[in-house]
Formats: C-alpha cells, structure tokens, sequence
C-alpha cells in the first residue's frame, strides 16, 4: 500500500515552501518533506530582492516580508578603518527595494501560505531513493523512527539542497568547484556608533604576517543591535576550525573584534558557524519526470544575495508549468522549458557572483548593481514565448520580459487608480488588448471579445483578461453595460501605451510569472490559440 500525489517536494527550506505553497493555491496536490525534525532559526540567507518581493505580492506575502525585515539604504566599505566607498541604495524608480530578511522569517511566512492554502510540512520524514517506471515515481521515505513507507507520485522535485539526494540518485554532475578560503559566520548584538540599516564591509591589510582579510556586516530585524556578521578567516584561525563546526563566543570574538571599528562591543550571540563557498550547477535541471530547483540545481557565493532569490525563482517558474501539466493541459515540453529558462539564469548567477566574489576578496568592495535587483531576468530566447509584431522597438517590453511596473489605470466606478501588476499573476495568465480611439464601430473589441472566449474555453480557470482603452475610448465610447468575461480599465495617465508602446488593436499574453509569453499586432484568436497549442503541446 502507498500514498499517492500529483507532486512530491524533497526539502522545506524556502525553496521547496514556495514550490509547495504555489501548489497548493492551485489546488495541486503537493506533498512536501524534509529530513529535520522542525525548522531551523539560523540567519543563513538575508538579501531579499525586489524581484523576489514582486513573487511575495503574487503570493499575499509582501507585507509580511517586509514587517519582518529591514530596507537596506546603503552600501559602505571601510579601509583599514577609514571610510573608503559608500553607495546609497535606489529609494524610486524600483517596485521594491533592498530587504534584509532572515531565512527563518522567510521560510515561516512561507510556512504560513502553504497552510493556509491547506497544505503542511511533513518533518523528520528522509527520501531514501526512488524509481521512475511509466507515468509514476515510487518515492521511498523514512520517517524519524525509522520506519519506511512509499509515496506515488507523478512529479518528483528536489529541493533538497547542495548535497541533494535527489540529484545523487539521478546520477546528475554537479560542476564547479570549491573556493579555498574559509568563512566564519555569527548572528548576534553589535554595540557601535554606525547607522542602522547599512550594509558594511570593513577591509583589513597585514593583519599579523598572515595577510588581509574582509568582513561584512548586514543588519536583521529582532533588536536594533542585531547583525549577521561573515568574515574570511585568516590562514591560522582557518587552522584551528573544521569545516561546519560552531565557534564559541569567545572564540567569535577574539576573531571579528580586531577587524570591527574601535569601541565596537559584541553580545546575544545566538548562532556562528566555520564554512567554504562553492560555485556549481546541475549537468541538467530536470531528468524525466524528476526536477531540480534552488540549491540541489545551482549554488554560489553569497555576494549580492542572489541564491536563496535565484532558487525562489525557479520554484516560481515550475510552479504554474507543473499545475498546467496536473490538470492535463500540457505536456513534457512545456515541462522542458522549466530548464530551458532557468539553467540560463543559474549559470550566468553562477558567473557573475564569482567574479563579484573574486573582487571582493582582491579589493573588498562593495558596490550594488542594479542586476542584483534580478528585474533584469528575461527569457526571450525561450522556446515558448513567441513575438508577431515586426518593426518595433527592441527596447519595448517583449515576449520573455519582465511586465514592467506600470500605473495610473482606471476602472469604472473605483475611485483610485490601480497598477496593471494588480490584474496579474495568482496562478492566470492574462490575455491583454489595447483599443485606442480609433475603432470604427466596435471591430476591435468584437475581436477581443472572441479573443477572451476562446482563451477560457481553452484554459478554464488558468486563463485571465484584460482590456486597456485609450482614455478617449472610456470617456466616448464607454462600455454599457460593463463587460462581464473581462476587466476594462482606461489608461488614463498614459503609462500602459508609453511602456509597452501599445498601438490600437495589439495583444499580449502575460504568463502566470509575469513574464511576456505572446505579443501580437491584431488580437486574432486563431493565432493566439496556434501559439497556445505550441506551448501547452498537449
């Protein structure tokens, strides 16, 4: 006898809590386990980026990411204790900006969505290994007493970490390597005079006869004093630790105190840790029916704070490929994309947090880049968008982009203008027609109108729509009564047509991750289904 789901997670850190909460929502079931017997409250990953925030706000989390954490406004680096480079972080012109959010907290309000959405952790329960025959995959588990039973799944995904079970038992490379230096890591209480909310890294040169070194400090949220502080241990305190030991606050102190500015005090430590940094990525993220995701697939150094957000992603991305493939409306290579897209993203993360590495330990400085807020992330090589409008502007939002943060829309009878991100995302993907002034006697919008009935009668509750009218459309020519198969909202700041240089009758589709998937000059439903049917390949 065995238990049986449509998906199986390997692994609740945050990767597999994000994969698992998305499911749910979508009413997938979604069994998700893990090895410890209960969460751990270490400050592993901190950075949040704001395109990790922009995925909260699809999830309903946003707020309490951002009541849990703390905005980062700078960046300062100090030269043998003189201040040596300082950058403010962006305040506007970004949806979000810089959260420094412990992991724990992440992982407890993703904890809380995947309740909510019915679905919870199974602790202290070991994936042994598994066969794939068919259609299924024989999921052998351990629980904490030892005894063993089996899970029957159609869908396996390994969220399971850098030393991934999942991928060890696909015989899956995991190339890279290791860097030689080695890292002290402590959460606790600093006492100085520095101001809150800045991220430090303070330089040190011929430390004793054993050379330099570098250390950062990023604040956490819990006490006005609280930091995560992480150094490069110098050769003989790198001597004296085994790797993922814990070193005692005496010990903690005698090592970071003469790196720190005079008078700074340390206290409340609540965790350290002895560590290297590797850089590595999967051979492939997906292997039949079996995924990778997060740190099981890739795994870099922390500069930038990149790879909880990178793994984050990736579970964004499979989520709304996997609910399609559950209810039967898509096949295996909607399922390849997962990798098409994301083992791009992870390689090039991989690359460039290297390289940032590599100038960190030769010139210990810290100077945050806009790349890092990964609103830059794209897919426009991917298999499964495609672009109909010829002859515009390659700087204009395209199929693979991003959904860039527009505003000022209106709607009949709401009396505060909306963003065009609040129509977006929840699991949907949203059919999107512009009309301007120009539509002599409704053919536009008897096209859209076709358009949006054949698009749920193809995806059901997946599918979303949306019409954008000219503000001389809303005001001439309003719509009585009110369409009821879609939402009409009027741009009346302009914002939609100047982003997405919208011109009458286009049409665009905005996959559930808000990335562009299809963008058309003419809202034509044959076209839109034809390239329907190419993703979806049912």
């Amino acid at each position: 006898m065995f238990d049986t789901t449509d998906v199986l997670i390997a692994g609740a850190g945050p990767v597999g809590l994000m994969l698992a909460a998305e499911l749910r929502r979508a009413g997938v079931k979604a069994c998700v386990i893990d090895a410890h017997d209960e969460r751990a409250f270490f400050v592993k990953a901190l950075g949040v980026t704001a395109r990790t925030l922009e995925i909260f706000e699809d999830l309903g989390i946003a707020r309490d990411a951002i009541d849990a954490g703390v905005w980062l406004t700078a960046a300062e680096t100090f030269q043998d204790g003189t201040p040596a480079f300082s950058a403010q972080i962006p305040r506007e012109g970004l949806p979000y900006g810089a959260l420094a959010l412990a992991q724990f907290e992440t992982e407890r309000i993703l904890e809380a969505a995947l309740v909510r959405n019915g679905g919870h952790v199974e602790y202290g329960a070991t994936l042994v290994d598994f066969t794939e025959s068919g259609d299924a995959i024989d999921a052998h588990i351990q629980d904490a007493c030892g005894e063993s039973r089996t899970v029957r799944c159609r869908w396996l995904v390994g969220c399971d970490g850098a030393r991934s079970t999942v991928r060890r038992h696909l015989n899956m490379a995991y190339e890279g390597d290791q860097y030689p230096q080695t890292f002290m890591l402590a959460d606790l209480d600093v006492d100085w005079d520095l101001p809150r909310g800045r991220m430090y890294r303070f330089n040190v040169t011929g430390v004793g006869d054993a050379g330099s070194t570098t250390l950062a400090a990023l604040p956490v949220r819990g006490s006005a004093r609280r930091y995560r502080l992480s150094m490069v241990l110098l050769p003989d305190d790198a001597a004296r630790h085994t790797l993922n030991s814990t070193p005692d606050f005496d010990e903690v102190q005698r090592i970071m105190l003469p790196i720190l500015p005079k008078g700074t005090r340390l206290s409340s430590m609540r965790w350290s840790s002895v560590y290297r940094v590797s850089h590595r990525i999967a051979q492939h993220y997906s292997q039949g029916r079996v995924f990778l995701a997060g740190d099981a697939a890739h795994i870099h150094p922390p500069v930038g704070g990149q790879g909880m957000n990178t793994g984050l992603q990736d579970a964004h991305n499979l989520a709304w490929k996997l609910t399609l493939a559950v209810r039967g409306l898509a096949g295996a290579s909607l399922l390849a994309s997962y990798e098409a897209e994301r083992r791009p993203v992870g390689l090039d993360v991989v690359e460039q947090t290297s390289r940032a590495m590599n100038t960190v330990l030769a010139h210990g400085e810290i100077r945050p880049a806009t790349r890092e807020t990964q609103l830059l992330i794209g897919y426009r090589g991917s298999p499964i968008v495609a672009d109909e409008c010829a002859d515009i502007a390659a700087e204009l939002p395209a199929p693979g982009d991003r959904v860039p943060e527009t505003g000022g829309l209106v709607q009949a009878f709401v009396g505060h203008a909306q963003r065009l991100q609040d129509h977006l995302g929840r699991g949907r993907h949203t059919l999107i027609g512009y009309i301007d002034d120009d539509d002599a006697g409704g053919a536009r919008v008897a096209a859209f109108n076709a358009a949006v009935a054949a698009w749920r009668a193809a995806l059901g509750t997946a599918a979303n729509a949306l019409l954008i009218v000219s503000p001389g459309v809303a005001n001439g020519q309003s719509f009585d009564p009110a369409p009821e198969a879609y939402r009409s909202l009027s741009d009346k700041a302009g914002e939609f047509a100047a982003a997405f240089g919208a011109q009458n009758g286009m049409a665009w589709v905005v996959r559930p991750d808000g990335h562009i998937g299809f963008r058309s000059a003419s809202c034509s439903p044959d076209a839109l289904l034809a390239w329907l049917e190419r993703v979806l390949a049912r």
